[in-house]
């Protein structure tokens, strides 16, 4: 072996070994992470569950609370002659243009997908548990009686996807939702794995279902609350508009009163979850410190090593 060959080859081999000690440190610290994280994980997502859930139902109480105070302050204006459905129009209106969004960019998300993303889907023998969940709720509020594996395959065929399924969804009936549906699908919709971002990591068409999922229950939901209500206008004398402002007096005050207590019950939860989610951005800091420690120097080393290997490679000396 010439002396230029003998040179290439050390400078190679030391390249490769600088390579080589990066390359361990950095699975040495996605290894420690993965640890770190594991160990917090099942501490925190029972909090996290609990808070998710009693932020989801105050938002709801929030909506009611809202509505009736509306609703009261429009009794005083109008007196006996106020009717729901007429004089909550614009309320109404203004409340349910914040959800309507939801619903559009929901379909946005389904026309975006392709047929490349419904083959990774289809492609899965035992999908995930997230994934089934999602397929779940989709199929349930489709009121499809079967939402198993094998029933969702057929719905996501490309020619049944693309040629019904989206268009379905952009007609969807999104006033006269089943309560049954509503209640079966909270059993999902309830969770933070529910979140579209949080399935889309899942699956990228499953991501895409749960949002108009989401939406199409939201909608229902604020519906529910906002109207108008399928009934006819009751007459009211004084004494029965006095009666029914009462009513709605009393209905603020208790959700008033319960959207406290939820307060109260989840503020402990808050807490510690706080607490374990600073902790663990901490220890996750301290980690990465410790590997910038040591990886900093040697990146350096190796940025030197490859310069060795290029100024030999590169040597006048290379052909003699």
């Amino acid at each position: 072996m010439s002396h230029y060959d003998k040179a290439l080859k050390d400078a190679e081999d030391n390249l490769n070994s600088k390579a080589n000690q990066m390359g361990r440190l950095k699975v040495e610290y996605d290894h420690n992470l993965q640890k770190l994280t594991d160990s917090y994980y099942p501490k925190m997502q029972p909090l996290r569950n609990t808070v998710y859930l009693s932020q989801s139902l105050q938002k709801w109480i929030e909506l009611e609370i809202d509505w009736k105070s509306k609703m009261l302050a429009k009794m005083d204006m109008h007196g006996p002659d106020f009717s729901e459905n007429l004089h909550m129009t614009d309320e109404r209106a203004a409340i349910m243009a914040t959800v309507q969004p939801k619903f559009d960019d929901s379909i946005k998300s389904l026309e975006a997908l392709t047929p490349d993303d419904m083959k990774v889907l289809r492609k899965y023998e035992h999908p995930p548990d997230l994934v089934l969940k999602a397929l779940d709720a989709t199929m349930t509020l489709k009121g499809d009686p079967s939402t198993g594996w094998e029933d969702a395959k057929i719905m996501l065929a490309d020619t049944y996807f693309f040629s019904f399924f989206i268009k379905h969804a952009k007609v969807f009936d999104k006033d006269h939702l089943d309560e049954a549906i509503v209640e079966k699908l909270e059993d999902f919709l309830m969770s933070p794995e529910s979140e579209p971002d949080v399935v889309g990591k899942a699956s990228i068409p499953c991501g895409a279902m749960i949002k108009w999922v989401r939406a199409v229950y939201e909608w229902a939901k604020t519906k529910k609350v906002v109207g108008p209500h399928d009934r006819e206008p009751v007459a009211m004398d004084e004494d029965k508009c006095k009666a029914s402002k009462e009513t709605l007096a009393n209905d603020v005050e208790a959700l008033t009163e319960k959207l406290e207590e939820k307060r109260k019950q989840v503020s402990g939860a808050e807490t510690q979850l706080q607490n374990l989610e600073e902790e663990y951005k901490q220890r996750v800091k301290e980690l990465k410190t410790r590997y910038d420690a040591t990886m900093d120097p040697l990146q350096e080393t190796f940025f030197e090593a490859h310069h060795q290997f290029g100024a030999v490679y590169c040597s006048p000396n290379r052909n003699a």
